[in-house]
């Protein structure tokens, strides 16, 4: 059951002409002779209309993809895929011991990861455009396009970064237990309480602190950054007398009180995102709820008692996906596609686990052992692909490709390609 809650919250704040002619009674001799010219008027129309369809061609394009189509993702597009110098191809070798799945991301055909180590980011074709050393015992990377923040969870030291360079380093006054990043580089963090259970800061691109909120009444441990930096969302659980009770805060960083705030009961938030402008999906153990800033509501998607294998997020799509178990074993799914409502928009049932999943526009892949399986907006199995031994985390680039992140390797497999007989299911 979910409670909207009202009332006062203490908090402080810290300071986008040619006619047509018949020549059916011409005679043939004539018509054979006859000679179209076109005048100097009639090749410059020709060639401002093809431009101007070019031109317009682009705008919608443009719009199509403003989203991605920043200074910042075009700046290094052209440094280190048109003038930078090409990699190996892949796979490549991890720099480092481990890599946690979820400290493993891919923008724009483009990886960035996080392993007990380093920090690293590939180009296209592998080459190594960035390696920062990190030193957590538990290190946690978010991202957000270009821009990475990596922290050691309950450390106090963090780090900011961009795809090609170490922005900042920095230290928190407490340890750090969840945070999240913008695009734009604005970021936030939770650390543990001087006197309240824990407390929220937030930053601007330029590492100056806008805001800070103390949190009496709940351990968060989960912060979803909204796609401009100006707000967010947070999540924390409480024990009333054996009762776990998760509270959910939505704040506004150029506001004192929290714009809502909400309380679920029996569940844990295990993650959240912004899907969308002014919506976030808090994906927990028995339900998921998408967070309305915009209305101030709250809504939720229940699981039926199925339980939850895994979940992915697109932002770029407005959507989030979620694996529900059909069987004991956990290897039966069905993969059910939400919009930015909760209103599942796409079901697919498979066959296959989903240790790891992913989606791409109308595609959606499980990897399931060192298995991946794709399938098409229909539902239907389009492909069938080994994708190498100790295998952890699957991100589809496109259709037809996708970003497998091994025990010790970083592989880019092509989904067309067919699997050898030993390895196929």
């Amino acid at each position: 059951m979910i409670k909207k809650l009202k009332g006062r919250y203490a908090a402080r704040k810290q300071k986008l002409d040619r006619s047509v002619i018949s020549y059916e009674d011409m005679p043939l001799d004539d018509y054979e002779q006859e000679k179209t010219e076109l005048s100097p008027k009639a090749v410059k129309k020709i060639i401002i209309g093809v431009v101007v369809a070019l031109l317009i061609g682009l705008i919608v394009f443009a719009f199509a993809n403003r989203d991605k189509l920043t200074w910042d993702n075009l700046s290094v597009w052209w440094n280190y895929e048109v003038l930078g110098t090409a990699g190996k191809g892949y796979p490549v070798s991890i720099v480092g011991g481990d890599v946690e799945a979820g400290n493993f991301s891919v923008n724009q055909g483009r990886v960035a990861y996080a392993s007990d180590t380093s920090f690293v980011t590939l180009n296209s074709t592998g080459g190594e455009v960035n390696n920062v050393q990190l030193r957590y015992t538990k290190p946690v990377m978010k991202s957000a396009e270009n821009k990475y923040l990596t922290f050691g969870l309950g450390e106090t030291s963090y780090q900011i970064q961009s795809f090609d360079s170490k922005v900042y380093t920095g230290t928190a006054e407490g340890g750090i237990f969840a945070g999240d990043i913008a695009s734009n580089g604005k970021y936030c963090f939770v650390i543990e309480g001087n006197g309240f259970y824990t407390e929220l800061y937030a930053f601007n691109n330029g590492n100056n602190r806008i805001f800070k909120y103390s949190f009496s009444e709940y351990y968060i441990n989960s912060v979803a950054i909204n796609k401009n930096g100006t707000g967010c969302v947070a999540s924390g659980v409480s024990n009333n007398n054996g009762e776990i009770k998760t509270g959910v805060y939505v704040l506004d960083f150029s506001k004192e009180e929290p714009v809502a705030k909400y309380e679920i009961e029996g569940d844990i938030v295990l993650d959240s995102k912004y899907v969308s402008g002014s919506r976030a999906v808090l994906v927990g153990g028995n339900a998921s709820y998408v967070v309305k800033v915009d209305d101030g509501s709250i809504s939720t998607v229940d699981y039926g008692g199925k339980p939850l294998k895994n979940f992915c997020f697109a932002p770029n799509a407005g959507t989030f996906t979620l694996a529900l178990s059909k069987s004991g074993d956990g290897r039966s799914c069905s993969l059910i596609t939400y919009n930015d409502s909760g209103e599942s928009i796409a079901s697919i049932d498979s066959s296959y686990g989903a240790q790891s999943l992913s989606t791409y526009k109308g595609t959606v892949a499980v990897l399931d052992g060192n298995m991946i399986y794709t399938y098409d907006s229909s539902g239907s199995l389009r492909y069938s692909t080994f994708a190498g031994t100790g295998s952890k985390r699957l991100i589809l680039c496109s259709d037809t490709e996708a970003f497998v992140l091994s025990v010790n390797q970083v592989r880019k497999i092509d989904l067309t390609r067919q699997s050898t007989s030993d390895s196929a299911r």
